[in-house]
Protein backbone atom coordinates (compact mmCIF):
# COMPACT_ATOMS: atom_id res chain seq x y z
CA UNK A 1 0.00 0.00 0.00
CA UNK A 2 3.13 2.38 0.86
CA UNK A 3 4.03 2.82 -2.85
CA UNK A 4 1.04 3.10 -4.67
CA UNK A 5 -0.13 5.58 -2.47
CA UNK A 6 3.58 7.99 -2.40
CA UNK A 7 3.52 7.11 -6.11
CA UNK A 8 -0.06 8.70 -6.21
CA UNK A 9 1.34 11.91 -4.60
CA UNK A 10 4.22 12.45 -6.41
CA UNK A 11 1.55 12.29 -9.77
CA UNK A 12 -0.45 15.13 -7.90
CA UNK A 13 2.90 16.86 -7.13
CA UNK A 14 4.24 16.03 -11.24
CA UNK A 15 0.96 17.02 -13.02
CA UNK A 16 1.08 20.56 -10.53
CA UNK A 17 5.12 21.65 -11.30
CA UNK A 18 6.43 19.41 -13.69
CA UNK A 19 8.38 16.02 -14.47
CA UNK A 20 11.32 16.79 -11.50
CA UNK A 21 9.25 16.21 -8.36
CA UNK A 22 8.25 12.56 -10.44
CA UNK A 23 11.98 11.96 -11.11
CA UNK A 24 12.91 12.68 -7.08
CA UNK A 25 9.78 10.77 -5.80
CA UNK A 26 11.93 7.77 -7.98
CA UNK A 27 15.30 8.11 -6.65
CA UNK A 28 14.09 8.29 -3.11
CA UNK A 29 11.36 5.60 -3.16
CA UNK A 30 14.33 2.56 -2.98
CA UNK A 31 15.92 4.15 -0.22
CA UNK A 32 12.06 4.46 1.60
CA UNK A 33 11.34 1.03 0.84
CA UNK A 34 14.54 -0.72 2.02
CA UNK A 35 14.94 1.54 5.51
CA UNK A 36 18.35 0.85 5.83
CA UNK A 37 19.66 2.19 8.74
CA UNK A 38 23.42 2.55 7.91
CA UNK A 39 22.67 3.56 4.12
CA UNK A 40 23.13 7.36 3.17
CA UNK A 41 21.35 9.17 0.07
CA UNK A 42 22.80 7.53 -3.33
CA UNK A 43 25.31 10.42 -3.84
CA UNK A 44 25.61 11.74 -0.71
CA UNK A 45 29.17 13.80 0.23
CA UNK A 46 30.76 14.01 3.62
CA UNK A 47 33.36 16.23 3.52
CA UNK A 48 33.41 16.80 -0.06
CA UNK A 49 33.83 13.10 -0.73
CA UNK A 50 30.90 10.72 -2.19
CA UNK A 51 29.78 8.17 0.43
CA UNK A 52 30.41 4.54 -0.01
CA UNK A 53 29.73 1.65 2.50
CA UNK A 54 28.85 1.70 5.92
CA UNK A 55 27.84 6.09 6.69
CA UNK A 56 29.57 5.74 10.49
CA UNK A 57 32.62 3.92 9.01
CA UNK A 58 32.96 6.34 6.03
CA UNK A 59 32.75 9.17 8.76
CA UNK A 60 34.99 7.75 10.98
CA UNK A 61 38.07 7.52 8.42
CA UNK A 62 37.56 10.70 7.12
CA UNK A 63 38.05 12.03 10.88
CA UNK A 64 41.56 9.89 10.97
CA UNK A 65 42.49 11.53 7.81
CA UNK A 66 41.74 14.85 8.92
CA UNK A 67 43.28 14.20 12.37
CA UNK A 68 46.44 13.08 10.33
CA UNK A 69 46.78 15.99 8.45
CA UNK A 70 50.06 18.07 8.82
CA UNK A 71 50.24 21.53 9.72
CA UNK A 72 53.43 23.91 10.60
CA UNK A 73 53.01 26.81 12.92
CA UNK A 74 54.84 29.86 11.65
CA UNK A 75 55.18 33.29 12.93
CA UNK A 76 55.92 36.45 10.76
CA UNK A 77 58.32 39.11 11.88
CA UNK A 78 58.60 41.27 9.13
CA UNK A 79 58.64 40.16 6.04
CA UNK A 80 60.16 37.02 7.32
CA UNK A 81 58.46 33.66 8.21
CA UNK A 82 60.02 31.80 10.65
CA UNK A 83 58.86 28.17 11.60
CA UNK A 84 57.94 27.07 15.02
CA UNK A 85 57.00 23.54 14.76
CA UNK A 86 54.91 21.32 12.97
CA UNK A 87 52.40 18.60 14.03
CA UNK A 88 49.43 16.82 12.57
CA UNK A 89 46.31 18.81 13.80
CA UNK A 90 45.34 15.89 15.61
CA UNK A 91 47.85 17.20 17.82
CA UNK A 92 46.85 20.24 18.24
CA UNK A 93 43.66 19.54 19.14
CA UNK A 94 41.15 19.15 16.58
CA UNK A 95 38.74 16.10 16.19
CA UNK A 96 35.42 15.62 14.95
CA UNK A 97 32.27 14.20 16.32
CA UNK A 98 31.73 10.88 14.41
CA UNK A 99 28.14 10.39 16.05
CA UNK A 100 26.78 13.87 15.19
CA UNK A 101 28.31 13.43 11.75
CA UNK A 102 27.06 10.54 11.23
CA UNK A 103 23.50 11.21 12.36
CA UNK A 104 23.31 14.08 10.64
CA UNK A 105 23.85 12.45 7.18
CA UNK A 106 21.55 9.59 7.65
CA UNK A 107 18.57 11.55 8.48
CA UNK A 108 18.73 13.31 5.52
CA UNK A 109 16.03 11.64 3.30
CA UNK A 110 14.16 10.14 6.24
CA UNK A 111 12.71 12.88 7.65
CA UNK A 112 10.33 16.00 7.18
CA UNK A 113 7.78 15.30 4.48
CA UNK A 114 7.50 13.66 1.01
CA UNK A 115 8.55 16.28 -1.04
CA UNK A 116 11.23 17.61 0.57
CA UNK A 117 13.20 13.84 1.01
CA UNK A 118 12.60 13.50 -2.52
CA UNK A 119 14.06 16.65 -3.21
CA UNK A 120 17.03 16.24 -0.84
CA UNK A 121 17.46 12.74 -2.93
CA UNK A 122 17.84 14.61 -6.01
CA UNK A 123 20.43 16.76 -5.12
CA UNK A 124 22.16 13.74 -3.58
CA UNK A 125 21.72 12.42 -6.98
CA UNK A 126 23.49 15.31 -8.44
CA UNK A 127 26.33 15.40 -6.05
CA UNK A 128 24.90 18.68 -4.40
CA UNK A 129 24.31 17.41 -1.10
CA UNK A 130 27.36 17.80 1.23
CA UNK A 131 28.04 16.99 5.03
CA UNK A 132 30.37 18.97 6.49
CA UNK A 133 33.08 17.38 9.09
CA UNK A 134 32.60 20.41 11.52
CA UNK A 135 35.68 20.02 13.48
CA UNK A 136 36.00 20.69 16.70
CA UNK A 137 38.85 22.67 18.69
CA UNK A 138 40.48 21.62 22.12
CA UNK A 139 42.47 25.42 22.78
CA UNK A 140 44.63 23.49 25.91
CA UNK A 141 45.69 20.87 23.54
CA UNK A 142 46.67 23.84 21.33
CA UNK A 143 48.65 25.61 24.03
CA UNK A 144 50.51 22.89 25.57
CA UNK A 145 52.04 22.60 21.81
CA UNK A 146 53.15 26.43 21.41
CA UNK A 147 53.63 27.01 25.00
CA UNK A 148 57.21 25.58 25.48
CA UNK A 149 58.46 28.53 22.64
CA UNK A 150 55.86 31.24 24.43
CA UNK A 151 59.29 32.62 25.89
CA UNK A 152 61.00 32.70 23.07
CA UNK A 153 58.26 34.02 21.08
CA UNK A 154 56.87 36.83 23.35
CA UNK A 155 58.21 40.19 22.79
CA UNK A 156 58.12 42.47 26.14
CA UNK A 157 57.12 45.87 25.64
CA UNK A 158 60.32 48.86 25.67
CA UNK A 159 59.08 52.16 27.94
CA UNK A 160 60.19 54.98 26.63
CA UNK A 161 63.00 56.60 28.84
CA UNK A 162 64.47 59.38 29.73
CA UNK A 163 68.33 60.25 27.82
CA UNK A 164 69.46 62.28 30.69
CA UNK A 165 72.72 63.32 28.85
CA UNK A 166 71.32 63.97 25.93
CA UNK A 167 67.84 65.41 27.16
CA UNK A 168 66.19 63.55 24.94
CA UNK A 169 62.92 60.78 25.01
CA UNK A 170 63.79 57.73 23.97
CA UNK A 171 60.57 56.41 21.97
CA UNK A 172 58.44 53.36 23.53
CA UNK A 173 57.94 49.96 21.35
CA UNK A 174 54.87 47.95 21.87
CA UNK A 175 55.73 44.06 22.89
CA UNK A 176 54.05 40.80 21.84
CA UNK A 177 51.60 38.48 23.39
CA UNK A 178 51.03 35.04 21.77
CA UNK A 179 47.28 34.79 21.31
CA UNK A 180 45.59 31.33 22.49
CA UNK A 181 42.30 32.13 21.37
CA UNK A 182 43.18 33.90 17.84
CA UNK A 183 45.64 31.06 17.32
CA UNK A 184 42.44 28.80 17.86
CA UNK A 185 40.10 30.71 15.14
CA UNK A 186 43.49 30.27 12.29
CA UNK A 187 44.00 26.68 13.43
CA UNK A 188 39.89 26.26 12.67
CA UNK A 189 40.36 27.69 9.37
CA UNK A 190 42.67 25.49 8.79
CA UNK A 191 40.61 22.22 9.58
CA UNK A 192 38.04 23.22 7.48
CA UNK A 193 40.28 23.92 3.92
CA UNK A 194 42.82 21.03 2.80
CA UNK A 195 44.79 23.27 1.09
CA UNK A 196 46.03 25.13 4.31
CA UNK A 197 49.48 23.76 5.59
CA UNK A 198 50.86 27.17 7.67
CA UNK A 199 49.11 28.66 10.33
CA UNK A 200 50.77 31.86 11.36
CA UNK A 201 50.53 32.20 14.72
CA UNK A 202 48.31 35.62 15.63
CA UNK A 203 49.65 37.76 18.81
CA UNK A 204 47.65 40.54 20.48
CA UNK A 205 49.55 44.05 20.93
CA UNK A 206 51.30 44.68 24.68
CA UNK A 207 51.49 48.24 25.03
CA UNK A 208 54.03 49.50 27.55
CA UNK A 209 53.20 51.63 30.63
CA UNK A 210 55.33 54.37 29.69
CA UNK A 211 54.87 56.56 27.01
CA UNK A 212 56.91 59.59 25.12
CA UNK A 213 53.36 61.34 26.19
CA UNK A 214 53.91 60.20 29.93
CA UNK A 215 57.33 61.78 30.34
CA UNK A 216 56.27 65.42 29.61
CA UNK A 217 55.37 65.32 33.57
CA UNK A 218 57.98 63.89 34.76
CA UNK A 219 60.22 65.69 37.79
CA UNK A 220 64.02 64.51 38.75
CA UNK A 221 64.80 67.16 40.97
CA UNK A 222 65.30 65.59 43.98
CA UNK A 223 68.41 62.51 44.29
CA UNK A 224 66.34 59.79 46.38
CA UNK A 225 69.50 57.90 46.42
CA UNK A 226 72.95 57.20 44.84
CA UNK A 227 75.49 54.52 44.51
CA UNK A 228 78.81 53.69 43.13
CA UNK A 229 80.90 50.64 42.07
CA UNK A 230 84.45 50.61 40.87
CA UNK A 231 85.70 47.53 38.22
CA UNK A 232 89.01 46.95 36.39
CA UNK A 233 89.49 47.18 32.49
CA UNK A 234 93.07 45.98 32.82
CA UNK A 235 94.03 42.82 31.64
CA UNK A 236 91.34 39.80 30.98
CA UNK A 237 88.83 42.45 32.22
CA UNK A 238 88.48 44.36 29.44
CA UNK A 239 85.02 42.70 28.06
CA UNK A 240 83.66 42.52 31.63
CA UNK A 241 83.88 46.26 31.55
CA UNK A 242 82.55 46.84 28.03
CA UNK A 243 79.17 44.41 28.92
CA UNK A 244 78.95 46.73 32.15
CA UNK A 245 79.04 49.45 30.04
CA UNK A 246 76.03 48.60 27.30
CA UNK A 247 74.24 47.03 30.88
CA UNK A 248 74.58 50.37 32.12
CA UNK A 249 73.13 52.08 29.21
CA UNK A 250 69.78 50.08 29.00
CA UNK A 251 69.07 51.08 32.36
CA UNK A 252 69.58 54.91 31.81
CA UNK A 253 66.41 56.73 31.67
CA UNK A 254 64.06 54.30 32.94
CA UNK A 255 61.26 55.31 34.17
CA UNK A 256 59.27 53.67 37.13
CA UNK A 257 55.64 54.64 37.25
CA UNK A 258 54.18 54.69 40.73
CA UNK A 259 53.22 51.12 42.03
CA UNK A 260 54.83 49.63 38.72
CA UNK A 261 57.27 46.89 39.35
CA UNK A 262 60.44 46.02 36.73
CA UNK A 263 62.89 43.94 35.66
CA UNK A 264 66.36 43.59 35.29
CA UNK A 265 66.35 41.12 32.81
CA UNK A 266 63.73 42.59 31.02
CA UNK A 267 65.35 45.92 30.96
CA UNK A 268 68.73 44.79 29.78
CA UNK A 269 67.46 42.43 27.81
CA UNK A 270 69.22 38.60 26.43
CA UNK A 271 73.23 38.55 27.33
CA UNK A 272 73.81 37.68 23.50
CA UNK A 273 76.36 39.20 21.28
CA UNK A 274 73.51 40.47 18.87
CA UNK A 275 72.57 42.68 22.39
CA UNK A 276 76.10 44.11 22.52
CA UNK A 277 77.52 41.71 24.96
CA UNK A 278 81.20 39.80 25.39
CA UNK A 279 82.89 37.10 26.71
CA UNK A 280 83.97 37.69 29.81
CA UNK A 281 84.36 36.30 33.26
CA UNK A 282 81.44 35.52 35.49
CA UNK A 283 80.56 33.53 38.98
CA UNK A 284 78.90 30.06 38.16
CA UNK A 285 78.15 27.82 41.42
CA UNK A 286 80.95 29.76 43.33
CA UNK A 287 83.95 29.33 40.57
CA UNK A 288 85.19 31.94 38.15
CA UNK A 289 83.78 30.98 34.55
CA UNK A 290 83.85 32.50 30.96
CA UNK A 291 80.42 33.18 30.01
CA UNK A 292 78.97 35.85 27.86
CA UNK A 293 77.53 38.85 29.89
CA UNK A 294 80.20 38.60 32.76
CA UNK A 295 79.99 42.31 34.61
CA UNK A 296 75.79 42.25 34.46
CA UNK A 297 75.45 41.25 38.15
CA UNK A 298 77.94 44.52 38.93
CA UNK A 299 75.52 46.75 37.12
CA UNK A 300 72.77 44.87 38.97
CA UNK A 301 73.86 45.24 42.21
CA UNK A 302 74.81 48.78 41.92
CA UNK A 303 70.96 49.26 40.85
CA UNK A 304 69.83 47.28 43.76
CA UNK A 305 71.57 49.86 46.19
CA UNK A 306 69.98 52.77 44.80
CA UNK A 307 66.56 50.66 45.03
CA UNK A 308 67.89 49.78 48.45
CA UNK A 309 68.67 53.19 49.50
CA UNK A 310 65.87 55.35 47.67
CA UNK A 311 63.25 52.93 49.30
CA UNK A 312 61.75 50.81 46.56
CA UNK A 313 60.04 47.88 47.14
CA UNK A 314 62.93 44.47 46.45
CA UNK A 315 60.35 42.11 45.03
CA UNK A 316 62.94 39.57 43.70
CA UNK A 317 66.62 39.54 44.63
CA UNK A 318 69.13 37.15 44.92
CA UNK A 319 72.91 37.02 46.76
CA UNK A 320 75.67 35.40 44.76
CA UNK A 321 77.34 32.57 45.66
CA UNK A 322 80.42 34.30 47.82
CA UNK A 323 80.74 38.29 48.61
CA UNK A 324 81.59 40.23 45.72
CA UNK A 325 84.77 42.36 46.23
CA UNK A 326 83.06 45.28 44.81
CA UNK A 327 79.76 45.90 46.68
CA UNK A 328 79.04 44.55 50.73
CA UNK A 329 77.63 41.57 51.49
CA UNK A 330 73.88 41.75 51.65
CA UNK A 331 73.94 44.77 48.76
CA UNK A 332 74.71 42.75 46.07
CA UNK A 333 72.36 41.22 43.63
CA UNK A 334 72.89 38.11 41.49
CA UNK A 335 71.17 37.94 37.72
CA UNK A 336 71.18 35.18 35.05
CA UNK A 337 69.26 35.81 32.21
CA UNK A 338 66.28 34.78 31.82
CA UNK A 339 65.60 32.82 34.99
CA UNK A 340 66.92 34.84 37.98
CA UNK A 341 66.31 38.72 37.75
CA UNK A 342 66.05 41.97 39.90
CA UNK A 343 62.58 43.02 40.34
CA UNK A 344 62.25 46.43 41.91
CA UNK A 345 58.41 48.29 42.30
CA UNK A 346 58.10 51.83 43.02
CA UNK A 347 55.99 52.59 46.14
CA UNK A 348 55.74 56.39 45.90
CA UNK A 349 52.83 58.75 44.08
CA UNK A 350 55.32 59.79 41.68
CA UNK A 351 57.41 58.30 39.70
CA UNK A 352 60.86 57.59 39.54
CA UNK A 353 63.97 57.73 36.97
CA UNK A 354 67.38 55.84 36.85
CA UNK A 355 70.57 57.37 35.93
CA UNK A 356 73.28 55.23 35.34
CA UNK A 357 76.17 56.51 34.12
CA UNK A 358 80.24 54.71 33.62
CA UNK A 359 83.15 56.44 33.87
CA UNK A 360 86.84 55.50 33.77
CA UNK A 361 86.70 52.64 35.83
CA UNK A 362 83.49 53.46 37.85
CA UNK A 363 79.79 52.84 37.73
CA UNK A 364 77.28 55.25 38.97
CA UNK A 365 73.76 55.06 39.49
CA UNK A 366 70.99 57.52 40.77
CA UNK A 367 67.24 57.75 41.58
CA UNK A 368 65.37 60.99 40.50
CA UNK A 369 62.45 61.96 41.63
CA UNK A 370 59.89 64.77 42.15
CA UNK A 371 60.33 64.23 46.18
CA UNK A 372 62.63 61.92 48.31
CA UNK A 373 60.24 61.00 51.19
CA UNK A 374 62.35 58.67 53.33
CA UNK A 375 65.56 57.82 54.79
CA UNK A 376 66.94 54.82 54.28
CA UNK A 377 69.44 52.73 56.65
CA UNK A 378 71.43 49.30 55.95
CA UNK A 379 72.57 46.79 58.66
CA UNK A 380 73.83 43.62 58.85
CA UNK A 381 75.29 40.55 61.67
CA UNK A 382 77.29 37.63 60.88
CA UNK A 383 74.91 34.57 62.34
CA UNK A 384 77.78 32.12 61.30
CA UNK A 385 80.71 31.00 59.09
CA UNK A 386 81.59 27.68 57.69
CA UNK A 387 84.96 27.13 56.48
CA UNK A 388 86.31 26.53 52.97
CA UNK A 389 87.38 22.66 51.18
CA UNK A 390 90.16 22.94 48.65
CA UNK A 391 90.06 20.89 45.59
CA UNK A 392 92.97 19.60 43.46
CA UNK A 393 93.04 18.75 39.90
CA UNK A 394 95.84 17.12 38.45
CA UNK A 395 96.43 19.48 35.05
CA UNK A 396 99.16 18.00 32.51
CA UNK A 397 99.27 21.47 31.54
CA UNK A 398 101.48 22.88 34.96
CA UNK A 399 104.88 21.82 35.55
CA UNK A 400 104.60 23.54 39.32
CA UNK A 401 101.57 24.01 42.11
CA UNK A 402 99.66 26.69 41.27
CA UNK A 403 96.43 27.89 43.05
CA UNK A 404 93.91 28.58 40.41
CA UNK A 405 91.41 30.21 42.93
CA UNK A 406 91.44 31.64 46.60
CA UNK A 407 89.38 30.10 49.46
CA UNK A 408 86.47 32.35 51.02
CA UNK A 409 84.35 31.62 53.98
CA UNK A 410 81.25 30.95 53.38
CA UNK A 411 78.77 32.50 56.08
CA UNK A 412 75.19 33.79 57.11
CA UNK A 413 73.98 36.80 57.86
CA UNK A 414 71.05 39.28 58.90
CA UNK A 415 70.66 42.02 56.85
CA UNK A 416 67.96 45.18 57.82
CA UNK A 417 66.56 48.21 56.18
CA UNK A 418 65.22 50.50 58.65
CA UNK A 419 62.72 53.30 56.89
CA UNK A 420 62.09 56.71 58.16
CA UNK A 421 59.41 58.58 56.49
CA UNK A 422 59.37 62.12 56.54
CA UNK A 423 55.70 61.92 58.11
CA UNK A 424 57.36 59.86 61.41
CA UNK A 425 56.15 56.69 60.36
CA UNK A 426 59.19 54.04 60.21
CA UNK A 427 59.18 50.35 58.51
CA UNK A 428 61.67 47.97 59.57
CA UNK A 429 62.82 45.31 57.02
CA UNK A 430 64.93 41.82 57.54
CA UNK A 431 66.19 38.93 55.80
CA UNK A 432 68.66 36.35 56.00
CA UNK A 433 71.54 36.28 53.03
CA UNK A 434 73.63 32.95 52.53
CA UNK A 435 76.79 32.84 51.13
CA UNK A 436 78.33 29.15 50.20
CA UNK A 437 82.01 28.74 50.68
CA UNK A 438 83.93 29.02 47.88
CA UNK A 439 86.52 26.50 47.64
CA UNK A 440 90.04 26.44 47.00
CA UNK A 441 91.37 25.22 43.73
CA UNK A 442 94.79 23.86 43.11
CA UNK A 443 96.01 22.97 39.95
CA UNK A 444 99.42 20.27 40.26
CA UNK A 445 101.31 18.03 37.98
CA UNK A 446 99.84 14.40 37.28
CA UNK A 447 101.36 12.48 39.83
CA UNK A 448 102.08 15.37 42.69
CA UNK A 449 101.93 14.67 46.33
CA UNK A 450 98.86 16.67 47.72
CA UNK A 451 100.00 16.38 51.23
CA UNK A 452 102.93 19.04 50.86
CA UNK A 453 100.72 21.90 49.68
CA UNK A 454 100.64 24.44 52.16
CA UNK A 455 97.43 25.11 54.60
CA UNK A 456 94.24 25.93 53.90
CA UNK A 457 94.18 29.84 52.22
CA UNK A 458 98.41 29.95 51.68
CA UNK A 459 100.19 29.96 48.61
CA UNK A 460 103.38 28.14 47.67
CA UNK A 461 106.34 29.53 49.65
CA UNK A 462 108.56 31.75 47.36
CA UNK A 463 112.40 30.24 46.56
CA UNK A 464 114.75 31.73 48.46
CA UNK A 465 117.42 33.62 46.93
CA UNK A 466 120.83 31.86 46.21
CA UNK A 467 124.03 32.69 48.67
CA UNK A 468 125.83 35.22 47.42
CA UNK A 469 123.00 36.82 45.36
CA UNK A 470 121.93 40.61 46.29
CA UNK A 471 120.61 43.58 45.33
Amino acid sequence: MLLPRLCFIAALAAAAGGAGAWAACVRWLPLEVARDPGRALPGLRIDGEPVTGDVRTFVEGRAQALAARRVRLVVRDGDAVRPVTENTLGELGVSVDVDAVTSRALRLGRSDDVLTRGHLADRAHRGDLDVPLEPRIDPRALIDRVLPYKDDLDLPAVAARLDLEKHEIVTEHDGRALDPDGAAVQLARAATDGSVVEIELPFAAVEPQVTRASLARIDITHVLASFETNFSRTGDQGPRARNIEVAASHLDGVVIEPGQAVSFNEIVGPRTEENGFKHAFEILKGEMVEGTGGGTCQVASTLHAIAFFGGLDIVQRLPHSRPSGYISAGLDATVVYPIVDLKLRNPFSFPVVVHSSVAGNKIKMELLGADKPVEVSFGRSVISTTPFTRRVVEDPGVTKPKRKQKGIEGMELYRSRVLAFHGGQKKVEGGRDVYPPTMEIWHVPPGFDESTLPPLGMDMPKPEAAPGVGI
